[in-house]
């Protein structure tokens, strides 16, 4: 495959992509919950994109894809509050569905943010977009069964290193045990 810049542009985009698919994969399958750090990174890009969208030149420029990029806002608006206020059911039942529709709307947040943010995303060919989706996919499915399996590869003292909580199946080496 030539390097060309039609190929460069599909490598950085999937590679950037992908490094965010695996680590949230990764993470909810170790610890089967998307930290809060890489959501609060999706609300930031989306919000960064919405704002540049009112007040500058760029995409997107129609408010049904606006409103997308409002949805990261909505699930963060939905956690202060169910943090914050002595929820009912019903309440909860909005938080739930909150986070269900975020999490079914993700896909077209990342959609928007990558035409956005990589302009040269909306001119490559339907291969080259197809490649990167792949590639997302690919590696948020391998972030999911790595993370699931890392007592095969990680040991508690790596958690505990990253400052991270220990999984449930992670290994304790023997200069760990009490």
């Amino acid at each position: 495959m030539a390097a060309t810049p039609s190929n460069r542009a599909t490598l950085l985009i999937a590679a950037g992509s992908a490094s965010i698919a695996f680590m949230v994969g990764f993470n909810f399958g170790a610890f089967g919950v998307v930290f809060f750090d890489q959501l609060l990174t999706i609300w930031v890009l989306a919000t960064v994109v919405f704002v540049a969208s009112l007040i500058g030149d760029t995409p997107p420029r129609t408010w049904p894809q606006r409103l997308v990029l409002l949805v990261p806002s909505l699930w963060l608006v939905a956690a202060w509050l169910d943090n914050t206020s002595a929820f009912e059911l019903q309440d909860k039942t909005v938080f739930a569905l909150t986070v269900v529709v975020t999490v079914f709307v993700l896909p077209a947040v990342a959609w928007i943010m990558i035409t956005v943010i990589n302009a040269d995303f909306a001119n490559l060919p339907g291969r080259s977009k197809g490649v990167v989706v792949a590639t997302v996919g690919l590696f948020i499915v391998i972030g999911l069964v790595l993370g699931a399996r890392n007592d095969t590869f990680l040991d508690c003292d790596d958690f505990k290193v990253s400052g991270n909580h220990l999984p449930s199946n992670c290994v304790q080496v023997a200069s760990e045990a009490p």
